[in-house]
């Protein structure tokens, strides 16, 4: 695979070197999660940047959610370093997109496909979700439902 596509894991790899000399135990800890993640699903690493996008935004959420988890019971510190983690996998990230850009792009997107009815939703979430690395799937899911109906 071409240097091109593997761009994000490239520079996980050099932060990474980087956090190393640095001494910057969270920012190493978070970029080797991140790295083992991708591996996981691909031992060589050469995955096009749009699923390594995937593959970090799902440890995005992960991250959040268990921040959120540790807030209900009480373990500021713990929720305060899953925040910290939270925050480091989103400087990789693409910029979230807003509920109106969403729906722009569902919109769109239904429109390219001539999508009339909700039995073609499936066929209109893989070309949204396919073409937009990292996107909110529930959001996209809640706005084909209601443009379709």
């Amino acid at each position: 695979m071409s240097e091109e596509k593997r761009e994000l894991l490239n520079k996980v790899n050099s932060d990474l070197q980087a956090a190393m000399k640095a001494k910057d135990e969270l920012k190493l800890s978070v970029l080797r999660m991140m790295k083992s993640k991708v591996l996981y699903v691909n031992a060589r690493g050469d995955l096009p940047d749009a699923e390594i996008i995937r593959i970090l935004t799902k440890y995005g959420k992960d991250l959040k959610e268990s921040s959120e988890e540790f807030k209900k019971v009480g373990r500021e510190a713990a929720a305060a370093r899953a925040g910290q983690e939270l925050a480091i996998v989103q400087s990789y990230l693409p910029k979230e997109l807003t509920p109106d850009e969403i729906k722009a792009i569902v919109e769109k997107t239904i429109a390219a496909l001539g999508a009339a009815s909700i039995k073609e939703m499936g066929r209109v979430m893989k070309e949204v979700t396919g073409n937009n690395p990292g996107i909110d799937g529930k959001l996209v899911s809640q706005f084909v439902r209601e443009i379709l109906k």
